[in-house]
């Protein structure tokens, strides 16, 4: 048998006159209980009841928790939802404005090819020589002569040594005629010379009048005597 300390509570044998954990006297109408081997036993059950009521609280406590995250999921939801929309509209806006810009700047590229393509097409595949077919002058027979359009707008004849092409001949005039290259064509004009300037049809030498157009291959004659052929190279 046990009596129990009425200070602390410990459980002292029955012969012990002195708690054994607090020191207090064994009071003497106090009574005697079961051993401690039994007492526990008997106690066990509260003892194993109480695990399971902190489970049922921690239950409790995960069923609030649980509760709370359908709240912060809407939000969440909407948030994403939002998010999503945001992205979307970002995603069909990118794309729109690239498209606009691209569409924006395809008729300037499409300008620059057409321009590229016209100065393609107007500008020679070679270029322009004048040879001397028949000339008074011994020295310039045969010889090839470079127009420079790169260096002069247009390329003068005659017989002053102002003009950029000087041949010698007596009837030639001082400033005879004129060669220009215009939109990738070239023309030959008169310059109100004494004996003219002539271009061959494949049969007789006509009067140049005003300004007219050379091919590659056209033969002139300047007053009687000289003879020239345009060629490309």
């Amino acid at each position: 048998m046990t009596w129990k300390c009425p200070i602390c509570g410990y459980e002292n044998s029955d012969d012990a006159l002195f708690c054994m954990q607090c020191g207090a006297k064994k009071p003497e109408n106090v009574k005697t209980e079961p051993p401690a081997v039994q007492q526990e036993a008997n106690q066990q059950p509260p003892i194993s009841a109480q695990p399971s009521a902190e489970p049922q609280a921690q239950q409790v406590q995960a069923q609030e928790q649980s509760s709370q995250p359908v709240v912060v999921t809407e939000q969440s939801n909407q948030q994403l939802t939002s998010e999503g929309q945001s992205s979307v509209q970002t995603s069909v806006k990118q794309p729109i404005e690239q498209s606009v810009q691209q569409t924006s700047q395809t008729p300037s590229q499409s300008v620059s090819v057409g321009s590229a393509t016209q100065q393609t097409l107007q500008t020679p595949a070679g270029k322009y020589y004048l040879i001397f077919i028949a000339t008074p002058v011994s020295a310039l027979n045969k010889t090839k002569l470079p127009l420079e359009f790169d260096v002069f707008e247009s390329i003068s004849i005659g017989r002053s040594p102002e003009n950029v092409i000087v041949i010698p001949d007596p009837e030639i005039s001082r400033r005879h005629a004129i060669i220009s290259l215009e939109g990738g064509k070239l023309y030959i004009e008169d310059l109100n010379s004494t004996n003219g300037t002539y271009l061959y049809d494949g049969k007789l030498f006509q009067p140049v009048k005003g300004k007219q157009e050379l091919a590659p291959g056209s033969i002139i004659k300047l007053g009687s005597n000289t003879m020239l052929k345009i060629v490309i190279e």
